[in-house]
């Protein structure tokens, strides 16, 4: 199911499933269900060619045809579903079954005509066909998309901008030109190639056209092209030839080829030095073929290419600069010189709203100036700058400035899959500067059918679907911001929105009619939609209990599909029951809720994916095992100590995760019917606990919490850990120990399951694990903290060998006479695989010899700089990095006390590194330190 065909793609299978399934179907129903899939297979080719044509460019008609086709691919997979579960669910109970003629039309509402249940089918097909016979009537199986016509490229603007009103572009630009002209012998032959990459509207191309502007004189020849979003490359050829020799190539013969053209444009370039951009490239596919032109240039040529597509820019090769989004400063003179006349001009009473303006536009420039010209058509006052301020983010600003920025942002939305559409404008959902965890998009993606079976993995396609999306500059990734101390992902583990794009995907989503999100006060978000029947099948409420009556009312909550609520929502909940065919339910910082609002959970029988986050829950429901469908049960950040799974547990024979933070296993539940879980999360480790556990032989992901209780003695619980890791399920890969305290040793542990990815534990080890060694052929992470270790060469050696080792986190912890003689080397050809390396102790020498960490990108280094300089005798941080062909980013955590020549020293290491990574600061308290030395040197 996606915003281009609706539920087909998940309702043709089950159809199928229906025919062929052994579902005891009356006499001439299997027919008229084959008749239905056949007809219904045609409806969705013909969607999916009109979700190629950009929105704009469809007839009105066709608009509608799409809409009423869709919701009818809902109100049958509706009836499906509910006519499928409750015939298993009845032949369990060993009750009659039901007739699947009356469940569809009960559940689609289609029965108003039918004069009885032997018609309903019949009925369904009959409004089938009408929508087939439209489709025929308004030729919808002829579209196509024609040519985009824009009266003016909203890009050109930033090829001509003076050059007195670019701001924050000399930093960029002065990198790029040192990357650009750094000659060696080695390479100068050949035409070097840097990609810079960014958000729609961050500068790309006024970042580029500013590079040939200086760089030109210093080169034989220079063009400057834009590929664009459907790229005429014919056209794009001739305007080279044009740029390269205007005199000759004025008049071009209409009649060369694209392979005359190559050709003319290699030999003009065989015996000259080059600077080329290539603007605004779109595909892989246009790159094949403009590269063929270009290939020759061997003279020193240099190709600057503007892309949105990080992706793109990997295929093409050469260097990527991410271009970063503006600066506070920058952004606030930017916005001032578009408004003022001189940036002191701007009023003491709109300091304060233009600072909410200026987050909401994140440093894209093109928002800056869009919102500027916006502000420069209202009066000069807080009470209009605040509407406009509001109205960022809301969907709900209509003026020729918002929509130039929108022009720019639809041509990537229009760029996409329509898979990928579906995900996107799902986002819409979520309040503004919300932070959305990957996992919890995916599997709201799987739940929702949006993901399409790709050979691989539901998870691991809706994994590549966010990665797509952060590539296409479309999503923010958001990072652990605390590499040290923070045991859950160390990778991207969530995004954002930027402000605009949300604000164009809510205008999407309220024309196609994808998701209505009521606001505070009954506002409803985006502007009024072509398509509001009064039909909702994804409701969004955003912290407002106002407009819960008005939604009550509505007779067309037993559609909706999903509901997310954020925020206040106590007078929603007793309506629980109303949502039949929820297959999402998401409360979020819902305040006010508590175990009696969740009594009607049990009703919801198609759910496939809870969340309650941040609720004043310390119990679920016992109806929760009547949840048959439920894949997914997040009960992460719950305001609770801790809550007790109900007895019915066990009964969830579909769920996959279980995510919880200290979740109790009561004794008298069991496990082994659970077939489907692959993630427990959060579970409390007891002995009950992981007797169930390791019935689950299919199980991937264990992460465990260990409480100690007052009674217990320390021999008791290493020999309760000890035996609950020895029936470790032998599939597992992710195996991640929590505990209350940080110092309980594990140096017991003799093994860990044969097959394991992932090793994580905030716990200590007073020996070297003995259990690693590189048998552990398939371990990509691992994260361990040693007390009084000193580690040694054989340490390390055992650590470079692991062969598939990518994330290495170490904390080192060594009494006083030890932490002197603290010294961390890596030997050449050791770590083949890692790409991330964190290691926090004391003191720090890591010299890095040639050959090593090839493939490292992220360096985390937490040390105490000042005794670190005094015991090796050097201020110089001089620890290799240069050998670190592959270095992006470098993290260093100081302590509190550290002086500014610190910094300065290793910015100086950093910088002259080739790659220019990006260096970070971070800083941790000198009083915590001593907290954890104090363990290190107990007794």
């Amino acid at each position: 199911m996606d915003i281009a065909t609706g539920a087909m793609n998940t309702l043709l299978p089950k159809l199928a499933e229906l025919v062929v399934g052994e579902y005891k179907l009356q006499k001439g129903v299997k027919g008229e269900i084959k008749e239905l899939e056949k007809e219904l297979t045609y409806i969705s080719a013909a969607l999916r060619k009109v979700s190629k044509v950009p929105v704009g460019q469809l007839d009105e008609q066709v608009k509608i045809w799409a809409y009423d086709a869709r919701e009818l691919s809902y109100d049958i997979e509706d009836a499906v579903d509910t006519f499928m579960l409750r015939r298993k669910g009845r032949e369990q109970e060993g009750q009659e079954t039901s007739s699947l003629k009356g469940l569809i039309g009960k559940a689609a509402n289609l029965c108003k005509k039918a004069k009885n249940n032997h018609n309903i089918v019949k009925d369904i097909m009959d409004q089938v066909k009408k929508v087939s016979e439209r489709r025929d009537r308004y030729k919808i199986d002829n579209i196509a998309a024609g040519p985009t016509l824009l009266s003016v490229d909203p890009r050109l603007e930033a090829m001509y901008r003076k050059a007195t009103e670019l701001v924050g572009i000399d930093g960029p630009k002065n990198e790029l030109i040192k990357r650009l002209m750094n000659e060696d012998s080695s390479s100068s032959r050949q035409p070097k190639i840097i990609s810079i990459v960014g958000f729609g509207g961050l500068g790309k191309t006024t970042l580029a056209n500013a590079l040939l502007h200086d760089l030109k004189a210093k080169f034989d020849s220079h063009f400057f092209v834009s590929v664009s979003f459907s790229p005429d490359i014919k056209k794009i050829f001739k305007n080279i030839l044009f740029q390269l020799d205007e005199k000759r190539y004025r008049h071009i013969d209409e009649a060369w080829e694209i392979n005359l053209l190559i050709n003319k444009i290699i030999d003009f370039l065989r015996n000259r030095r080059c600077l080329c951009v290539i603007d605004d490239l779109w595909k892989e596919m246009s790159w094949d073929t403009i590269k063929l032109a270009l290939q020759d240039g061997n003279h020193g040529s240099k190709i600057i290419i503007t892309t949105r597509n990080k992706a793109v820019a990997e295929y093409v090769g050469g260097g990527i600069y991410e271009l970063k989004p503006l600066s506070a400063d920058d952004s606030r003179e930017l916005l001032y010189k578009r408004i003022f006349e001189s940036i002191d001009d701007c009023p003491a009473d709109l300091c304060k709203v233009t600072g909410k303006i200026l987050k909401k536009c994140g440093g894209v420039p093109l928002a800056i100036i869009t919102t500027a010209s916006l502000l420069a058509t209202k009066p000069m006052c807080s009470v209009e700058w605040e509407k406009v301020n509001n109205f960022i983010g809301s969907g709900s600003e209509n003026s020729p400035h918002v929509d130039k920025m929108n022009t720019i942002l639809r041509m990537s939305y229009n760029d996409l899959p329509f898979h990928l559409k579906a995900c996107l404008l799902s986002l819409s959902k979520y309040p503004e500067d919300q932070v959305i965890r990957k996992d919890v998009l995916v599997w709201g993606w799987i739940a929702e059918g949006f993901i399409t079976p790709a050979g691989s993995s539901l998870q691991e396609t809706g994994e590549g679907y966010f990665n797509e999306l952060i590539n296409r500059s479309l999503i923010q990734p958001v990072n652990c911001k605390d590499p040290f101390y923070v045991l859950e992902e160390m990778e991207v583990y969530a995004c954002q929105l930027h402000d605009m794009v949300l604000e164009l995907i809510i205008k999407l989503s309220t024309e196609e009619g994808f998701v209505t999100t009521s606001l505070s006060y009954g506002e409803q978000a985006g502007a009024s939609s072509l398509h509001q029947r009064g039909i909702i099948r994804r409701l969004s409420i955003h912290n407002s209990s106002n407009t819960n009556a008005s939604i009550n009312e509505r007779k067309e909550l037993f559609k909706v599909r999903s509901l997310d609520v954020f925020g206040c929502a106590d007078l929603m909940m007793p309506f629980l029951s109303r949502f039949r065919v929820l297959r999402v339910l998401q409360l979020e910082d819902c305040s006010g809720l508590d175990n009696n609002h969740l009594k009607d959970l049990d009703k919801l029988y198609l759910l496939r994916f809870l969340r309650l986050q941040g609720l004043e829950v310390t119990e679920l429901p016992e109806g929760i095992g009547k949840l048959v469908s439920l894949e997914t049960l997040d009960i992460r950040g719950s305001k609770s100590v801790r809550i007790i799974l109900p007895l019915s547990f066990g009964k969830l024979g579909k769920l996959v995760r279980l995510l919880a933070e200290r979740v109790e296993l009561p004794n008298a539940v069991a496990l082994e019917n659970m077939k489907s879980l692959r993630e427990l999360i959060g579970i409390r480790l007891t002995l009950h606990a992981m007797t169930e556990i390791s019935k689950l032989r299919d199980l991937k992901v264990l992460k465990l919490f260990i409480k100690t209780e007052p009674e217990s003695s320390t021999d008791d619980l290493k020999k309760l850990i000890r035996t609950c890791l020895q029936m470790c399920p032998s599939l597992l890969q992710v195996l991640v120990l929590r505990t209350q305290s940080l110092f309980y040793s594990l140096d017991f542990m003799e093994q860990v399951p044969p097959g394991l990815q992932t090793f994580m534990c905030n716990s200590y080890f007073e020996t070297f694990p003995r259990w690693i060694d590189p048998s552990l052929s398939c371990l990509t992470v691992l994260s361990i903290m040693l007390v009084g270790v000193r580690i040694q060469p054989e340490h390390l050696d055992k650590l470079a060998e692991l062969p598939s080792l990518r994330f290495l986190r170490i904390c080192s912890l060594l009494p006083p006479p030890e932490q002197e003689k603290l010294v961390i080397y890596s030997s050449p050809s050791a770590f083949p695989c890692l790409t991330s390396l964190r290691i926090w102790c004391e003191l720090m020498f890591l010299k890095i010899q040639p050959g090593a960490m090839r493939k490292l990108q992220k360096l985390c280094l937490s040390f105490d700089a000042r005794k670190t300089s005094a015991h090796f005798r050097t201020n110089t941080f001089d620890y290799g990095f240069e050998n670190l062909p592959s270095l992006q980013h470098v993290v260093i955590n100081l302590w509190m006390n550290e002086l500014p020549e610190t910094q300065d020293a290793i910015r100086k290491t950093i910088n002259d590194h080739p790659n220019r990574p990006s260096l970070d600061f971070s800083y941790m308290m000198e009083a915590a330190y001593e907290i954890c030395r104090c363990y290190a040197v107990r007794g």
